[in-house]
């Protein structure tokens, strides 16, 4: 049996204020505001969707893991910044507050300070294409796709 304890605020929290997915040894930080939690496989799994021209995507692709810390009340303005700054062209942790820690269970780090965190290995990975997301089209009016990532919950935790 797999429980889902305390969720409820962690996808309120995270689908109206954002959240920090982090991945890479030399991480790199982006915020999310869309994610499901279930379980698959007989898995207890987290799915995070991440646009193909993210920096971050690079990261999950080439280690196969990624985490996802969530703030409640506060990180804001890092949110922000996250979700609006490559990585690819700037270091976001010098360029906010933030502080990377040493995840529990994968090779990458959580973000210091939040209040909720998942830890995850990739099970899967389903690239949207026109054909898959025809319903949705008119959140991609520039095609540029999300790859949905099934990833195992491997560590979860309140800070």
């Amino acid at each position: 049996m797999f429980g889902f304890n305390g969720t409820d605020k962690v996808f309120e929290k995270l689908t109206n204020s954002g959240a920090f997915l982090t991945a890479g040894k030399t991480p790199n930080v982006m915020t999310i505001s869309w994610a499901m939690t279930g379980v698959l496989w007989g898995q207890k799994v987290l799915l995070v969707p991440v646009r193909e021209s993210r920096y971050t995507k690079v990261k999950i692709d080439a280690s196969n893991e990624f985490t996802v810390s969530v703030p409640f009340d506060r990180l804001g303005k890092e949110l922000a910044y996250c979700g609006s700054h490559s990585g690819r062209s700037c270091n976001k942790f010098h360029e906010t507050d933030l502080m990377p820690v040493k995840a529990k269970e994968v090779d990458t780090s959580v973000i210091h300070g939040c209040d909720y965190y998942f830890e995850c290995t990739v099970l899967a990975k389903i690239p949207l294409t026109d054909e898959i997301a025809a319903q949705v089209l008119t959140m991609y009016p520039k095609k540029d796709f999300h790859t949905l990532y099934i990833g195992k919950v491997v560590a979860e935790y309140a800070k």
